[in-house]
């Protein structure tokens, strides 16, 4: 079951990544749109790496960096929805925070 979790975080953690960039190049036309989309995945990226990775390179309590994971899920959430995907966001932030807590309690 935990490994099931893994493959499934892992899958979101895709996910987060296509809906912020989705939602970057939708915000704007042209070369404007693909830089914001960039920016939302660079910013993802960074986010992640730091403090929820497994090799994560700043030291967090674990309830805090549990917080930073879904404060992650919440803004792909926010971004399907600002992209007029309200049920998909919907859906991929009840999914994430079922696997972060199963994942957050395993540990």
């Amino acid at each position: 079951m935990r490994e099931a979790n893994l493959v499934l975080r892992f899958a979101l953690e895709l996910g987060a990544l296509g809906a912020v960039g989705y939602a970057g190049l939708e915000a704007a036309d042209g070369a404007l749109g693909w830089l914001l989309a960039a920016l939302a995945v660079a910013a993802v990226v960074i986010v992640w790496a730091l403090f929820v990775s497994p090799k994560h390179t700043i030291e967090t309590p674990r309830p805090v960096a549990f917080g930073i994971e879904l404060v992650v899920w919440a803004a792909a959430s926010a971004a399907l929805a600002s992209t007029g995907h309200v049920t998909l966001g919907v859906v991929f932030l009840a999914v994430s925070v079922v696997s972060g807590a199963l994942n957050y309690a395993w540990r």
